[in-house]
């Protein structure tokens, strides 16, 4: 695989969603193909607008730079290198480092895109989502 298709995006979204409603949590899930376009969008009723708006900054930032952006939170603290990450996308996108997104790879490692999630009480369980969303994607068990 070496692009994105709609119908692994659409997949991974709606790993995410049914995993979320498992958990009584709403949210919203952004797809992004590995430059941050959107493939897929979908968000569950009662959702909040920052949930639509975290959920794409966040799959955007995971795949501009690769990785998960859990792993964001140590390198935007003053000081160190990406500091100010939030005001450098431009053009009316937005980096964030808030956990939540999850670089998307295929088999052979290579950068497919990004799943941000959006929405769930804790950043933690938006990047946990995101993980059990992305993780099906190579070789996982496709949502029902």
């Amino acid at each position: 695989m070496t692009e994105l298709s709609l119908a692994d995006a659409r997949s991974v979204a709606d790993r995410a969603l049914q995993d979320a409603a498992s958990q009584g949590v709403a949210i919203s899930v952004a797809v992004v193909d590995q430059h941050g376009n959107l493939v897929f969008f979908a968000r569950q009723p009662g959702s909040t607008l920052g949930s639509v708006l975290s959920s794409q900054a966040k799959a955007l930032t995971s795949a501009s730079f690769g990785f998960d952006t859990a792993d964001l939170v140590a390198l935007v603290q003053p000081g160190q290198p990406l500091y100010g990450l939030h005001t450098a996308a431009g053009e009316g996108r937005t980096f964030t480092p808030l956990p939540g997104a999850v670089a998307l790879r295929d088999s052979d490692n290579r950068l497919l895109g990004a799943v941000g999630i959006g929405g769930a009480p804790a950043p933690e369980l938006d990047h946990a989502l995101a993980r059990s969303a992305a993780d099906q994607l190579i070789g996982g068990t496709p949502p029902d």
